[in-house]
């Protein structure tokens, strides 16, 4: 394995620094390779970006766990009398779905197969490509930042991301997507606040272990590879990171961590949970959801707004919701970084080959 490493390393390096022959071209097996990839492994970066990225997290934060009962009897022949000692019946309510990914896995596929990890994904993607062209609409204005610009985008198109969370949360409908856009003003008043909370606590998480490292002396380098900078430059040229810069760097690392703990995650379970609260009242949840939130938010016929604020959404989840929230995210991460360790390598083993294939042959040259 070490041998596999090394060899791989070094061949990478010879790359990376040029020292390969002018005339040197890639064997027909690096191809196959290359093929092999990425059939093989966009589907698994799909599912880590949007399946687990996006789809688990939203059911996550919209499930309420269901509440214990006690059973009583159904008419006053089974009523117990006045001297009878009978045994009160509890019943304990099963496990939120979410809490664990193969129940989680079996609720989506129980909808439509193996493509239910997916649901929504259109959608998303067409969502993903109107965000990029009206910030690039508002960039163009004078003096407009881009990241004010990326805020002003997401405000714009609320309805839309509100109807994608709609699509995930729900059971399959014969309804086309923009036909269950609920209404826009409605939605500007009830997501607007979510969203800039969403949208500073992200950049909250980006901006603050930046200038962190900066303030602790981190060097370029160690910056550069820690978190991006604010204009995405970097300097890759500086010295590597030295020990002193290594201690400093997990200080930061833990530092940004902190921030998407208790701030990145629980403005993304308000947004989820407003935007849930607009789901109209004909349409069902595929995971327990409480729309009262807890007698929070009445109906809007009843003299009601119709939809949680951001205090109603994270009042009404629990201790253990936030655990079940948090630990799904630890495994998630967890599966993730163990299939990346696999790519590694993979890739490592290719590498191997390949070099092998060229070392002193002629299938290399031209």
């Amino acid at each position: 394995m070490l041998t596999t490493v090394t060899v791989g390393g070094a061949l990478a390096k010879r790359f990376a620094e040029g020292d390969v022959p002018s005339n040197f071209k890639l064997p027909p097996v690096a191809m196959y390779f290359i093929l092999g990839d990425f059939l093989l492994f966009l589907p698994i970066f799909l599912i880590f970006a949007y399946t687990f990225g996006r789809i688990y997290p939203t059911l996550a934060a919209v499930e309420d766990p269901l509440p214990a009962y006690t059973a009583v009897p159904l008419n006053e022949e089974s009523a117990p009398k006045d001297n009878d000692i009978l045994p009160v019946l509890s019943i304990e309510p099963a496990k939120p779905v979410t809490s664990s990914l193969r129940a989680t896995n079996r609720l989506l596929r129980s909808f439509g197969g193996w493509s239910s990890n997916f649901r929504g994904f259109g959608p998303a993607v067409v969502l993903g490509l109107l965000t990029l062209i009206t910030m690039f609409f508002f960039t163009a204005l004078p003096f407009m930042p881009t990241r004010v610009a990326h805020l002003l985008a997401l405000l714009v198109l609320s309805p839309l991301s509100t109807a994608w969370t709609h699509v995930v949360i729900t059971p399959p409908s014969a309804k086309s997507f923009f036909s269950r856009i609920p209404s826009a003003r409605k939605t500007y008043i009830a997501t607007a606040l979510p969203i800039f909370a969403l949208w500073s606590a992200a950049h909250i998480a980006v901006l603050a272990p930046y200038f962190l490292a900066m303030a602790i002396g981190l060097s370029d380098r160690a910056i550069s590879d820690l978190v991006p900078p604010p204009n995405g430059d970097g300097d890759a040229t500086s010295p590597a990171m030295s020990g002193s810069d290594a201690a400093k760097a997990i200080c930061v690392a833990g530092f940004a961590l902190g921030l998407q703990v208790l701030l990145v995650i629980p403005a993304m379970t308000a947004l989820t949970r407003v935007q849930a609260s607009l789901l109209p009242a004909d349409e069902d949840t595929v995971v327990p959801f409480d729309r009262s939130f807890g007698g929070r938010v009445e109906p809007e016929v009843v003299s009601g707004r119709g939809f949680a604020s951001v205090v109603d959404a994270l009042r009404t989840v629990s201790f253990a919701s936030w655990m079940r929230i948090y630990v799904l995210r630890i495994k998630l991460f967890a599966i993730e970084t163990a299939a990346y360790v696999v790519m590694a390598v993979v890739l490592v083993a290719q590498l191997f080959v390949v070099y092998k294939t060229c070392d002193g042959s002629s299938k290399c040259s031209y």
